[in-house]
């Protein structure tokens, strides 16, 4: 009996111990003080004054100072012996930006001028240019609707023909709609381009439609409606001009313009919808000349890429960006040039120094469980572009990308702080993770120890600089974002924002933090959760 027990005992003391020894130990994540302490003042002020250098002219994106900038920032990621994963085996991300504007807009009915934004408008993206084209008869379909439920096209051919119809949809008597059959709209009144769509693809050349809230609509789109400012260009094919056939938004007066006599048939038709009769089209004749003519320009630039890639096989096809721009206004002639050393030569140091950290890292076998991408962009002071392509054409998936941490003004104090430099501003840490911004925190309190001011974090904020960096492009695709700043200064975005201003002790510190921070959510075994909804 002993025996037996003794036994049993032996077994299951080796069971037991067998099994401590089946569960392998959790790593220690490295610590990444030593590596954060290679970010220094010394190093960060030698960027700041090269990027920042008079043969820079300012960095204006386009220009040669960009790209000799852009070329800097590549001989950085190359010392530090970063893999190219840009376009062709580079560095590099090209961005196209493309601007348009109107060289000539003008709608003409039986000889009567109309004027654009008061009398029609028009959205840019969705028409070619046209210079000049004529129509002697035009094709009214009601609404435009073509659709298993209801159709105002039946069997009528508008191949080659312009066509007018309503924006909305039809209604009965009790105000449901002949579409859904109840008092819910259809996806018809809700997208216009639907019903352009289905123009084209009945062969319609040319799409009016009638708005009878133009007055309304033209406030409410107003920002849509503008030709003017860059924006990215197309690369893939997707030009939304090709999509579409060019319509045109008119009030109802110009519609009885061009409806002419038949402008009482076509309200009755619609009338007698309400009552259950079939909608029959209308041909219209009428003399209407349409002009569309815009002038393009293109500019291009490059946003600089750094791989650090992930040691985890599993959270390496995972993302954490850190950002900032390098651009800034260029020069209005060679005795003015604005160099922008903390806009955002300040910013753009810190995220080379931390590439080199990390780099330095993975080389000691330390290296980031996820993927971090270190990009300048380019683009920044023409509209947050050079971000904005790349969220529209990205490198990396995004729904992949966990963070991004966007480093912008960080060598300068400013009035508020005159008297403690040692502090910054954090913006947008707690707007989508209250993780992102605990792990910020906590980095602070354990590593930087540094005043972290939320100033600028406030919803109502005047100033909206959370909207103002190129985090929010990333941030509007859903995807986390932190943002560090220093202020401004009577030097932003002037001449005057010259190298011998910056302190760089601070932007080192600020650039750690940034580190830090970035280190945490790299190697943290979930990933960065998105808890806060607006």
């Amino acid at each position: 009996m002993k025996f037996h027990f003794f036994l049993a005992l032996f077994l299951f003391s080796s069971a037991l111990f067998g099994q401590n020894n089946a569960v392998p130990a959790q790593p220690v994540q490295a610590d990444p003080a030593p590596f954060a302490q290679l970010i220094t003042p010394e190093d960060m002020k030698t960027l700041i004054d090269m990027l920042a250098a008079p043969d820079m002219q300012g960095r204006e994106t386009g220009q040669p100072g960009q790209q000799k900038a852009a070329d800097y920032i590549a001989s950085q990621f190359k010392a530090a012996g970063l893999p190219t994963k840009g376009d062709r085996n580079s560095y590099f991300q090209q961005v196209l930006l493309q601007r348009d504007n109107w060289k000539d807009i003008g709608l003409k009915v039986a000889g009567r001028e109309f004027k654009s934004r008061q009398d029609f408008y028009v959205y840019p993206a969705y028409n070619a240019t046209k210079p000049k084209t004529t129509f002697k008869e035009v094709v009214f379909v009601g609404y435009g609707i073509d659709d298993p439920k209801y159709s105002d096209y039946g069997k009528t051919d508008v191949a080659g023909k312009a066509v007018i119809f309503y924006d909305g949809e039809p209604l009965d008597k009790d105000g449901k709609s002949l579409v859904t059959g109840n008092e819910f709209r259809s996806a018809w009144s809700l997208d216009w381009r639907k019903k352009v769509k289905v123009a084209k693809q009945k062969g319609a050349t040319m799409v009016f439609i009638v708005d009878p809230k133009i007055a309304e609509n033209l406030k409410t789109n107003k920002k849509l409606l503008t030709t003017y400012g860059w924006k990215p260009a197309d690369t893939q094919g997707g030009n939304t001009e090709k999509d579409y056939i060019n319509s045109l938004f008119i009030s109802p007066e110009v519609a009885a313009a061009i409806m002419g006599k038949k402008a009482e048939k076509a309200e009755n038709a619609l009338a007698e919808l309400r009552s259950g009769d079939n909608f029959k089209a209308i041909k219209l004749k009428s003399d209407i000349e349409v002009r569309l003519e815009k002038e393009s320009s293109r500019l291009e630039g490059v946003n600089v890429v750094g791989v650090i890639e992930g040691s985890d096989e599993k959270l390496k096809k995972e993302y954490v960006f850190i950002t900032a721009h390098y651009d800034h206004l260029g020069m209005s002639d060679t005795s003015r040039i604005f160099y922008g050393a903390d806009d955002n030569a300040s910013g753009t140091a810190a995220v080379i120094e931390i590439a080199k950290a990390f780099a330095e890292a993975k080389k000691q076998g330390k290296g980031p469980k996820r993927t971090v991408v270190c990009m300048l962009v380019c683009g920044e002071e023409k509209g947050l572009l050079g971000s904005k392509f790349y969220v529209e054409f990205p490198l990396f998936p995004l729904d992949k990308t966990v963070v991004d941490i966007n480093i912008d003004m960080i060598g300068r104090v400013d009035e508020r702080h005159a008297n403690n430099p040692d502090y910054v501003y954090v913006i947008g840490s707690d707007r989508m993770s209250t993780a992102l911004h605990q792990i910020n925190e906590d980095a602070n309190k354990t590593y930087t120890k540094m005043e972290l001011d939320y100033r600028y974090n406030a919803k109502d904020d005047p100033n909206h600089f959370y909207e103002r960096s190129d985090h929010y492009n990333f941030a509007e695709r859903g995807i986390p974002a932190i943002f560090y700043f220093n202020g401004t200064h009577p030097d932003y975005h002037k001449t005057t924002d010259t190298p011998d201003k910056i302190n760089h002790a601070a932007a080192a510190k600020r650039a750690q933090l940034a580190f830090y921070t970035a280190w945490e959510i790299a190697n943290r075994p979930i990933r960065l959760p998105v808890d806060v909804r607006e």
